[in-house]
């Protein structure tokens, strides 16, 4: 395989990034928090959400082109996954507070919190699950995701271990294959060989090339870092100022939900509350929460006797949200929640858009060799 021009690409943005990245190191001395406008948090909002919409697509033509590499080699069923090393990027559509993940009452009396959409195989829950407005609002906790993916890998895998060794020889690359099969079978290897057959080409044609690590402990070659600088940002310590400022509301939200018969539940160091566990002991799914004992609440005894779990989620998501809006928590919430969120990336926006921009390009590297082969 030849080099690809893109690697001298590669290079230059690397390049403009480090450059771009030098004044952040001026801007992160004082203490004061930057003067962050409503325009900026629209500005980067919008940067962000397109730059992750810009990754999702990077993800399908990469696979793409790996597929269209395996095909020409007499492959014409695939283990998508793999294909774009298994690495999915994270999903943004905008700086939602761990409050939002509460339903309204809008929400909660037309999708719950939409577990039994999952959970169960009706003909209301395959729809729901092509509803416009149900996927919106399960999209943050949905991520990316492309369900014909894994049909394909079951199909992949039907074909037998004959074909499945074949294709994943002729994808890894001999020598790459082998080190990952030594990796599975618990084996140490002292250095991981470089990428080779399709996955090669793939990596070359859309990112210029692979990586090459040198560590204390070895080398590694890697595909290139594509990280969302919001990544970056901590959550936890987000969620532990909006919690001071609304302490009083979640208090009462709390109560709320304790008064209505749902038992005592309270926010993680996140700002998360574990319903998906909760639901899961009442629609049985055999999840372990061995060392959870004390973040799941116990079911309650409305729970336990539910005859009907979808309806019963229904009941208990529509007091969530009316708890939550009778106790103010969403007062004001989701902005205050941008405003931190911009607070620690505004001075880092020169990132955002590098970021962004390289995401860019590499697509449109993957789309030229696409609509040119």
């Amino acid at each position: 395989m030849t080099t690809h021009p893109r690697k001298a690409v590669t290079e230059m943005r690397r390049t403009a990034t480090a450059l771009l990245a030098v004044p952040l190191l001026l801007t992160g001395c004082s203490d004061t928090p930057p003067e962050v406008t409503d325009d900026d948090v629209v500005r980067i909002e919008e940067s962000l959400a397109h730059g992750s919409e810009l990754a999702w697509e990077l993800t399908q033509a990469e696979t793409r082109v790996a597929s269209m590499c395996m095909q020409d080699e007499g492959f014409t069923v695939h283990d998508r996954n793999l294909m774009h090393g298994m690495m999915i990027p994270n999903r943004f559509e905008g700086f939602n507070s761990p409050y939002a993940r509460v339903p309204t009452v809008e929400q909660a009396e037309k999708f719950a919190f939409g577990y039994w959409v999952g959970m169960t195989d009706t003909d209301e829950a395959r729809a729901m699950r092509e509803d416009l407005d149900y996927l919106a609002f399960a999209g943050n906790e949905m991520g990316w995701s492309d369900p014909t993916e894994y049909e394909e890998y079951e199909e992949w895998k039907a074909l037998g271990e004959e074909y499945q060794r074949e294709w994943l020889e002729a994808f890894h690359g001999p020598e790459r294959l082998a080190y990952l099969e030594s990796m599975s079978a618990g084996e140490d290897p002292v250095e991981a060989p470089p990428f080779g057959g399709c996955e090669l080409e793939t990596i070359e044609i859309v990112y210029g090339g692979p990586v090459h690590l040198e560590r204390d402990w070895g080398s590694a070659w890697i595909r290139p870092d594509l990280e969302s600088p919001l990544t970056w940002v901590g959550d936890g310590e987000l969620y532990e100022e909006l919690s001071a400022e609304y302490v009083d509301q979640e208090q009462d939200f709390l109560a709320c939900v304790e008064d209505r018969g749902h038992g005592q539940w309270r926010f993680d160091d996140l700002g998360y509350l574990p319903v998906h566990w909760y639901a899961g002991q009442f629609y049985g799914d055999g999840t372990s929460y061995e060392g959870m004992e004390e973040d799941v609440p116990p079911l309650a005894d409305a729970a336990e006797d539910a005859e009907d779990p979808v309806a019963f989620e229904f009941a208990m998501a529509l007091d969530f949200a009316e708890c939550a809006e009778d106790s103010g928590l969403r007062d004001g919430a989701e902005e205050r929640w941008a405003r931190m969120y911009v607070e620690r990336l505004i001075d880092r926006e020169a990132e955002v858009y590098a970021w962004e921009q390289e995401i860019e390009g590499y697509l449109a590297d993957a789309q030229d060799y696409i609509a040119g082969k």
